[in-house]
């Protein structure tokens, strides 16, 4: 004769069936916000984002594997598939925000066109008054860094450096072939370090467009320019230079 088997007969009959409710209640519950399955390029978006929080809010040294995982509410083992330490996510932040910038500018692509200088100057410091975070982990923790990250932003500064380069003898109305009588790459950084310092002032909360119109009088292409050339011609440095767009 065939019996039925009980499960766990050494239980309850009572007891077996409020196991059997807590499992099936246990099955019917949806997994966490943070740790639902993502598609890949959401999930790792996710996790710059947090990377970018951790590493403004603890610092560069202080930020572990732990403390992305935390701010980003997921496991662990799920940070380590993206990133395989604490620098490959830095880098990959500092990547992510880089691209953001220069985005922002106009700087991206092989594209031969010169940038609108009064452009760059608003969108740098706009860049640094919507986001600060981005802002202070670029040009002021990474600068203090070194290895890749500090490595990729003296990329960006170059790329930077160029377009303000670009621009300014653009309106002043001059070509680029000016290595004999104008240093251009010391005009970049000139003008890339006046304009870090001032978008500095933005993360106190000064008003982004305000400030840009101002340092738009302040940095007259023509003046700049007029600095960098050479002694040797005292006629030619009291000559005021005309800019092509009046």
């Amino acid at each position: 004769m065939n019996k039925e088997r009980q499960p766990a007969p050494w239980l309850p009959p009572g007891t077996i069936h409020t196991v059997g409710r807590l499992a099936a209640r246990e099955r019917a519950r949806p997994a966490s916000s943070g740790s639902r399955r993502m598609p890949w390029a959401e999930r790792r978006s996710q996790l710059l984002d947090a990377c970018l929080e951790s590493f403004v809010a603890r610092g560069l040294e202080m930020t572990t594997m732990d403390t992305i995982a935390s701010q980003a509410g997921v496991s662990k083992p799920l940070v380590y598939r993206h990133f395989h330490n604490r620098s490959e996510a830095l880098l990959a932040v500092v990547a992510q925000e880089s691209d953001r910038i220069l985005g922002q500018l106009g700087l991206v692509g092989e594209s031969t066109a010169r940038p609108d200088f009064e452009g760059l100057l608003t969108g740098f410091l706009a860049f640094a008054a919507d986001r600060p975070k981005s802002y202070r982990l670029l040009f002021q923790l990474v600068d203090a860094s070194s290895g890749p990250p500090r490595r990729q932003l003296d990329s960006l500064r170059a790329t930077i450096s160029q377009g303000l380069e670009r621009s300014v003898l653009a309106q002043a109305g001059v070509g680029e072939d000016l290595s004999d009588a104008v240093s251009i790459s010391r005009l970049g950084h000139l003008m890339l370090s006046i304009l870090e310092g001032v978008a500095g002032g933005l993360l106190s909360g000064d008003d982004a467009v305000v400030v840009a119109a101002t340092l738009s009088r302040l940095l007259r292409p023509d003046w700049v320019l007029s600095a960098l050339l050479p002694a040797a011609d005292p006629a030619e440095q009291r000559r005021p230079t005309t800019l092509a767009s009046g």
